[in-house]
């Protein structure tokens, strides 16, 4: 049986690489920065460290001085002695720049989303979520064993639709993204806490790319909407836009945070937060909240990018925030235009059904302040290139 499982596997494997939808792992590659010759190097695309945090001095000054104060890791779990001040430090400053009364930090942003909805709800509450919902958000649901009705993404009148079907549950919850990471678009937040408030339904937003980059305080979607009293917690990690390290968090209401403490499996049996990481994330909120990482340059990318590709004829969405998507069709077709734009140097994510809808395929495209004009416009040439040579244009 064991060899049976062996050949399937790479039976399966061969089948993959065959319809050329393998997936090759990529090394990491240094964006092409202002000073560097465009047509020599490379362009990194798949990056979240949007604002540059992780590339800063104090953020890795930081990381440095936690392993000299506290060691490298820690030898138990927050609730068995791998609790540090570091770590309510973290806390306290996480739930004051988003806006909410407390916050939990877990060892990853996945962590955190098993754990928050597994501690909290069972099959007798209703969780409704946008269809487009972050892969770690849906495993979380998943396995809390909520009954789950999902709404087409960022359609309200679907939401209300869920809401008013679900009236006999126990608990309802609605469940977003705050940035839509397989199109680049914002939720609608402040009609969601509209239609939930209405229904008397939770709210819960998954603000991982967010955070640190929306808002006049960069202190994410809610920030950008308004609503930080409306939304019950949101989730998210450091690992995209807040320096790039390890660690995920809920930060919410202090019933929400206290129970999570108590119940919440990731967090009771999973080791704690290293002090690198918690240092690293610390030093990267310093940095945002004193505003000395603006989002500005960002968005002017973004808006600059976007409409050279559309006058190339491409299918392009996004625009509010650093990603864009690059509708391709066929998840073949997308394969192979990824592995086009790894050969000239350009490093893109392939996003294929089921994250989208079938002959929906598309690249996915993190921007970030480095990319210069240059840079820009030496990757628009590579993505033509790429698509005439497939017949996509």
């Amino acid at each position: 049986m064991t060899r049976s499982l062996l050949r399937h596997l790479s039976s399966e494997t061969t089948k993959l690489r065959q319809a050329g939808l393998y997936k090759a792992e990529v090394a990491a590659a240094a964006d092409l920065d202002a000073d560097d010759e465009p047509g020599a190097a490379t362009i990194a695309f798949t990056a979240g460290d949007y604002i540059g945090l992780g590339q800063r001095a104090e953020v890795t000054e930081a990381a440095i001085a936690a392993i000299r104060a506290h060691g490298h890791g820690l030898p138990a779990p927050r609730a068995f002695g791998g609790t540090l001040e570091l770590h309510h430090d973290l806390e306290a400053q996480l739930a004051g720049f988003i806006g909410v009364p407390q916050a939990i930090v877990f060892g990853s942003g996945y962590l955190a989303n098993v754990g928050l909805f597994d501690a909290l709800f069972d099959a007798r509450d209703y969780v409704l979520v946008d269809a487009a919902i972050h892969p770690s958000v849906a495993e979380g649901i998943r396995l809390c064993g909520a009954r789950t009705l999902a709404y087409r993404s960022e359609d309200l009148e679907s939401l209300e639709d869920r809401l008013k079907r679900s009236r006999t549950a126990r608990f309802r919850l609605v469940v977003t993204d705050g940035v839509f990471p397989l199109s680049g678009n914002i939720a609608p937040l402040r009609d969601i806490c509209d239609l939930a408030e209405r229904y008397d339904a939770l709210v819960v937003v998954h603000d991982a790319l967010g955070v640190g980059v929306l808002g006049k305080r960069q202190a994410g979607g809610l920030d950008l909407a308004g609503v930080e009293g409306r939304v019950h917690a949101v989730t998210g990690g450091f690992v995209d836009v807040l320096g790039g390290g390890g660690g995920g968090y809920v930060a919410g209401r202090k019933e929400i945070v206290a129970w999570l403490r108590q119940k919440s499996t990731p967090y009771l049996f999973s080791g704690a937060l290293t002090p690198a990481d918690a240092g690293a994330a610390s030093a990267a909120l310093t940095l945002v909240a004193r505003g000395e990482a603006p989002a500005d340059k960002i968005l002017a990318n973004v808006r600059a990018l976007k409409q050279a590709l559309q006058e190339r004829g491409f299918e392009v969405h996004g625009g509010e925030h650093a990603i864009l998507t690059v509708v391709v069709g066929d998840a073949v077709t997308l394969q192979r235009m990824v592995n086009a734009l790894s050969e000239q140097g350009v490093y893109v994510q392939g996003m294929c059904y089921p994250v989208v809808p079938e002959n929906a395929a598309r690249i996915q495209l993190k921007i970030n302040a480095a990319h210069s004009e240059p840079v820009l416009k030496t990757a628009v040439e590579r993505l033509a290139q790429a698509a005439h040579t497939l017949r996509l244009l």
